[in-house]
């Protein structure tokens, strides 16, 4: 049968290529992975930032998932007309929805109505200039579908980007620097009581670079592993034995990437085996959306640890209203004041999470699992026919 149509698989490679490392949060390539289980096979990868340059290889039209934020170079939007896209799990930053609701987007995110939001920030901003739009959830709820494993697999436990303060040392005043003696005599109360601990993670590359504030770490002094450890096992031992903190592996989402030897594939391989880890999880705890939500797809037990900052529809932390409607899919704990607390009725007979520790997750995040994997499935079948767009828009499969 002749091919009607490509395949394709959108990535979101580091934008400022003209530097030799760039940050990156592979959650972007979590994302990547959880699309590539329905683009198969993959004709050809488009860079989300470069889809309006787009085109066909061959005339034909080419179908592209095109899920995730949205987008940093948001003068490159909308989308090519080679491209025939389904809009889901998407999110549209309001720091560049000024840029990207020009009337030549609007029009575009009407003729490919309605949108699967990942956000209801999104559906709300989406309804107000009269664009049909829902609450999709997002397309990492489906990783279940590949990586999913059998309980009795099930081994390890993980930290990933848990959200925790960490104090500056020394404060601005008057344009000198000025001990911050609060932030010091914490830290000797906590490691003077509690030094092996302390010390042992220290020695962990993750305390050496991770920073919860969407930035590796560039101070490489020797004290700062330790005042981070401190910090985070102050907050953190209030609702995890030692045992817990001591047994677990810690893992950041952000990566130096190196802009002349990183390929794609090598990214979405990192990404691929973070993934794996999480499947094959006991219990994963993370503040970072692309660690939780493949938990759930994968029915990994997973904590959520959000702060009034992260949940916040006018939150500063990296997209305001990103996480809304996403955040009740999980079972959480909250860190406000220097205090870990929940009042999740899972967790209320837990005094403290040991290695020993079990629980279920939430069931809400299934609905939207199995509507997407329907969507997915039906947009990249080899029996696609583009007549069938607004059934599949619309998931009346």
């Amino acid at each position: 049968m002749d091919k009607k149509y490509n395949k394709a698989l959108m990535t979101q490679y580091p934008r400022a290529r003209g530097r030799a490392y760039v940050m990156k949060n592979m959650g972007d390539y979590v994302q990547s992975v959880a699309s590539r289980q329905f683009v198969q096979p993959i004709d050809e990868y488009i860079e989300q930032e470069e889809a309006d340059t787009y085109r066909s290889p061959n005339g034909l039209k080419t179908r592209l998932i095109m899920n995730g934020w949205f987008q940093w170079q948001a003068e490159n939007w909308p989308p090519s007309d080679d491209i025939l896209p389904l809009l889901v799990s998407m999110h549209i930053s309001p720091l560049k929805k000024d840029i990207l609701m020009t009337p030549e987007g609007i029009n575009f995110l009407k003729r490919n109505s309605p949108v699967g939001c990942r956000d209801y920030y999104t559906v709300e901003l989406l309804k107000s200039y009269e664009i049909p739009a829902y609450f999709s959830g997002c397309v990492t709820l489906t990783l279940g579908k590949d990586f999913k494993v059998n309980e009795n697999e099930r081994n390890g436990f993980y930290f990933v980007d848990p959200h925790f303060d960490v104090p500056p040392l020394y404060e601005d005043v008057e344009g000198q620097p000025v001990l911050n003696k609060d932030a010091l005599d914490s830290f000797i109360e906590v490691y003077s009581k509690h030094a092996e601990i302390i010390n042992n993670l220290a020695s962990r590359y993750f305390f050496k670079v991770y920073l919860p504030t969407g930035r590796l770490d560039k101070d490489e002094t020797i004290f700062r592993p330790y005042y981070k450890a401190a910090c985070f096992y102050k907050v953190f031992s209030q609702l995890f034995s030692d045992e817990f903190l001591l047994t677990a592996d810690y893992i950041t989402h952000y990566k130096e990437v190196d802009m002349k030897n990183d390929s794609n594939q090598d990214l979405i391989d990192i990404a691929e085996s973070f993934i794996k880890k999480y499947a094959r999880a006991k219990m994963v705890v993370t503040s970072r959306i692309h660690s939780g939500l493949p938990c759930l797809g994968m029915e990994t037990p997973v904590v959520f640890v959000a702060d009034k900052e992260v949940v916040s529809q006018n939150s500063t932390f990296a997209s305001p209203g990103r996480l809304g409607g996403l955040v009740d899919l999980f079972r959480t704990v909250s860190f406000n004041d220097g205090l870990l607390e929940t009042t999740d009725d899972a967790f209320l007979s837990i005094k403290k999470f040991d290695v020993n520790s079990t629980f279920k997750n939430k069931d809400d995040w299934r609905l939207y699992a199995e509507r997407l994997k329907k969507q997915l499935t039906a947009f990249m079948s080899d029996e696609f026919d583009e007549k069938d767009m607004k059934k599949i828009r619309n998931n009346q499969l």
